[in-house]
């Protein structure tokens, strides 16, 4: 019996590696705010459009996704860790500032 994963075909599996690369990429950022409060590096105009991007472009995956009825669940996981870890570094920076 097949599973979904083992159904992938390389560009899908492309898709998921690096999607999953761009998720992990911000948790260390995200930590080291957390750990320091030192938020003195992050201006506001790169934070704003960076949440908003994600979470703008979020929104036209899922839209597009339930037209087609299709899931590109590697661009979920990408957009909504992203989505979690910049509005943190916003609030961070908001509070810690």
């Amino acid at each position: 019996m097949k599973t979904a994963l083992s159904k992938l075909n390389f560009f899908e599996w492309l898709g998921w590696f690096g999607n999953i690369i761009l998720s992990i990429g911000v948790i260390p950022q995200v930590v080291q705010t957390y750990k320091t409060h030192d938020v003195a590096s992050f201006n506001w105009p790169f934070l704003l459009m960076w949440a908003f991007g994600v979470f703008f472009t979020f929104i036209y995956i899922v839209n597009g996704d339930l037209k087609s009825n299709k899931r590109q669940y590697p661009l979920w996981l990408n957009y909504l860790v992203n989505i979690f870890a910049t509005f943190y570094l916003c609030y961070a920076k908001l509070i810690f500032s």
